[in-house]
């Protein structure tokens, strides 16, 4: 009988986002204590091994899980382990769902680390690729945010020769904001950008926007990386005036 529960359970989809949403929960909160981030993500894993549903939404949480633990490491081979983790990860979950944005969105970002670490140069053959993955995404999702962003990254990133342009990257990082005010994370990228192109009163007026926010869409990044990165960057502009 206890079997069978059990199977009924991990069988049940509202039981499934139950758990997701508790998941997505203690992940906001992880920011807090290390203790917080491991129990959702072992929510995660225990759905990837019981659940018989839903497993693009699992995978691709658990491919931001991936990332996450590879942005907080400072050992590059090792920040590439957890980043070509989190990128197979997101390719099962569209596998199991073309139509999820979100799988996509998390495949191109593991992706898109990865070649920062190898270097523009030696990662030229993924732009076009990512290109696409962002296009799937907005179609999918016309208002995705974070598609917006990657493009605005590449755009950014990559030197004029070989497609980067500073002004599409602003246009992209600016529809990010449009699209989700509270999607943090573009804030440093647009001001960089800005201080980039000499435009150095839009770089600070970014930043001091991101330092006013008491909140954001991923709590967590904001409150560990996000707004001390503002910061920095703010005080290397002003001691450069």
């Amino acid at each position: 009988m206890l079997l069978l529960i059990a199977i009924s359970l991990i069988s049940d989809t509202a039981y499934v986002k139950k758990q997701l949403a508790k998941s997505d929960s203690l992940y906001q909160e992880s920011y807090k204590d290390t203790t917080i981030f491991n129990s959702a993500e072992g929510i995660l894993d225990s759905l990837m091994f019981d659940s018989k549903v839903l497993m693009d939404e699992i995978l691709w949480r658990k491919s931001h899980f991936c990332f996450e633990r590879g942005y907080a490491l400072t050992d590059n081979s090792e920040k590439k382990e957890w980043y070509k983790r989190g990128e197979k990860l997101a390719k099962f979950a569209i596998d199991k769902n073309p139509d999820n944005p979100e799988a996509y969105f998390w495949f191109a970002t593991n992706k898109g680390v990865i070649g920062k670490i190898n270097g523009v140069l030696n990662s030229l053959f993924m732009v076009d690729d990512l290109k696409k993955k962002a296009d799937t995404i907005i179609k999918l999702d016309p208002e995705h945010a974070g598609a917006h962003m990657l493009l605005g990254e590449i755009y950014k990133s990559l030197p004029g020769l070989f497609g980067g342009d500073k002004g599409k990257a602003i246009e992209e990082f600016k529809t990010t904001i449009e699209n989700d005010s509270l999607y943090t994370a573009v804030y440093v990228s647009l001001a960089k950008t800005y201080r980039d192109i000499g435009e150095i009163e839009e770089a600070k007026k970014t930043l001091n926007k991101l330092l006013s926010f008491k909140t954001s869409r991923d709590r967590r990044r904001f409150e560990l990386y996000e707004k001390e990165d503002a910061e920095k960057l703010l005080k290397e502009i002003e001691e450069k005036q």
